[in-house]
């Protein structure tokens, strides 16, 4: 017989533009249909309580009321604590108006521009040299943390931030709902930022809440769905073919 899960996999879920889409009871996205179609295949049953953002890393992290966490960006910090699986690349770009004049192109040069000011996501990770940056632009007062990805765009678009770093597909999925295409993303400049590289995305396996078994179980599904096409597919149900090539590089 198939080696299946033991039990039901908890996987806490919010908002996460069209990762993780929530319409009352109804979740759906990126990665609750991936793991849906993993658990047709694999025996797994996946049940997805929806919570507040910022208590997602905490359930997982800290409280183990949750099993799997995910989409999650790699840290080092993360890493000590639970199972990371590699499944794709992200770009975290630096997102200004168009209406802007200043081009920057790097991390230094960002620093520098001190009447610049950020709005970003709590709780949010895009690596180590994310972490660093952030800390700085914290000791020096000018970041915003909000709740959610739709908020960063109205800061944005009424000039009470001149920027936020995010990867591309994040956003765009954000500000879809209910605004044409060109309305939701026409007036936004997505830059390259020398300085941070690609972050790592995949999905924390908790070794707290499952046994040994399902975390193998898990730990290969995941990877197999990163390389068999499982996880791209997933990706080209939501995302234009345009925006992935600009911003996601699978495993």
């Amino acid at each position: 017989m198939a080696q299946q899960c033991s039990r039901a996999i908890r996987v806490p879920v919010a908002p996460t533009g069209f990762n993780v889409k929530v319409q009352g009871d109804k979740v759906e996205g990126v990665y609750p249909d991936l793991l849906r179609q993993i658990g047709l295949t694999k025996a797994c049953e996946f049940v997805f309580p929806v919570v507040p953002r910022a208590r997602l890393a905490l359930m997982f992290f800290d409280s183990h009321e949750a099993d799997l966490f995910l989409p999650a960006s790699r840290n080092s910090e993360r890493d000590q604590k639970a199972q990371f699986v590699p499944m794709l690349k992200l770009t975290p770009a630096l997102i200004t108006l168009k209406s802007q004049p200043a081009l920057i192109a790097d991390v230094r040069s960002l620093l520098a521009k001190t009447s610049w000011r950020a709005a970003m996501v709590r709780s949010y990770s895009w690596g180590d040299e994310y972490g660093a940056l952030m800390k700085q632009l914290e000791a020096e007062k000018r970041v915003d943390y909000v709740s959610d990805l739709r908020t960063v765009g109205l800061m944005l678009r009424a000039g009470r931030v001149e920027f936020t770093i995010l990867p591309p597909t994040l956003l765009y999925s954000a500000l879809q709902e209910g605004r044409s295409v060109a309305d939701a993303a026409g007036d936004l400049r997505y830059a390259e930022l020398t300085g941070l590289p690609r972050s790592e995305v995949g999905a924390y396996v908790s070794r707290q809440s499952l046994t040994e078994a399902d975390q193998l179980l898990l730990r290969e599904a995941l990877a197999g769905a990163a390389r068999d096409g499982s996880l791209l597919k997933a990706l080209q149900r939501y995302y234009p073919p345009e925006v992935l090539q600009h911003d996601v590089q699978l495993q």
